[in-house]
């Protein structure tokens, strides 16, 4: 569970410059990039494993840890049978200020290293613009959600952005749960992730079950959906069980 811009410059010109120069930088400032860190694990001995992560997560409640974390069972998928535990809503700067990172390493290895096996560490930045609903990033997770990764060609990047923030405009007065993901580090890229909440079956059914005719339930804009679509080369789709006793929100109790 150790924890793994654009740049703008304003060219002030001649006379007249400065009178609107200042507004435009203050309203242009970056806002500190939104993350989601998950790590992956084969995990060897159920029973062992899970009662030293809660001893783990025990060790970052008693150090004051403020990030949240969250932990699941990919239910369905190629990683069936994985645990994946992660972090969301953190920022880089706020992932660097976590409490005693070589003792939350330590604390792992004694507690319950030993009965997984790594897979990968993965970072992704969220899209928030485009997003129907943060509940990871405001801390209230779902029992369940689907996971699709959508990998783009590297000459596609820029019309896949300029696509989504297309879509950004036109949601649906009731759209699902929907949160985006740009992939940073830990497997292909680029590639983005699409995150559906869901409290059971019928949401899935409400959602329209396929990503398409799900993309053109939350989004008024079926032109937008197949161009996006289009500039997607393959989709992987999992989905995950959340896992109560397996994840520490702060200042919540943990779950028996």
């Amino acid at each position: 569970m150790r924890i793994t811009l654009y740049v703008f410059a304003a060219l002030c010109g001649l006379a007249g410059a400065s009178a609107w120069a200042a507004p435009m930088k203050e309203s242009r400032a970056r806002q500190p990039t939104r993350i989601l860190q998950l790590f992956s694990y084969e995990v060897k001995d159920q029973a062992r494993f899970e009662e030293g992560y809660r001893r783990h997560l025990g060790w970052h409640a008693g150090h004051g840890d403020t990030l949240v974390w969250y932990g699941w069972t990919v239910d369905s998928g190629a990683r069936k049978g994985a645990f994946v535990d992660g972090t969301a809503g953190a920022t880089y700067a706020g992932l660097d200020a976590r409490p005693d990172p070589a003792g939350d390493g330590a604390d792992a290895v004694r507690n319950f290293t030993p009965f997984v096996q790594s897979l990968n560490v993965e970072t992704w930045e969220l899209v928030g613009a485009v997003s129907t609903a943060l509940p990871l990033e405001d801390r209230r997770p779902g029992p369940n959600q689907d996971v699709f990764v959508l990998h783009v060609r590297p000459g596609d990047t820029g019309a896949f952005e300029q696509t989504l923030a297309r879509l950004a405009a036109r949601q649906t007065a009731q759209p699902s749960a929907l949160t985006w993901y740009r992939a940073v580090r830990g497997g292909a890229v680029p590639a983005y992730m699409l995150v559906l909440t869901r409290n059971g079956w019928s949401d899935l059914d409400r959602a329209r079950g396929s990503l398409r005719e799900m993309l053109q339930e939350a989004y008024a804009a079926p032109d937008v959906v197949d161009a996006l679509l289009g500039l997607t080369s393959d989709v992987q789709v999992e989905s995950w069980g959340y896992q109560p006793r397996l994840s520490l929100i702060p200042g919540e109790q943990p779950a028996p």
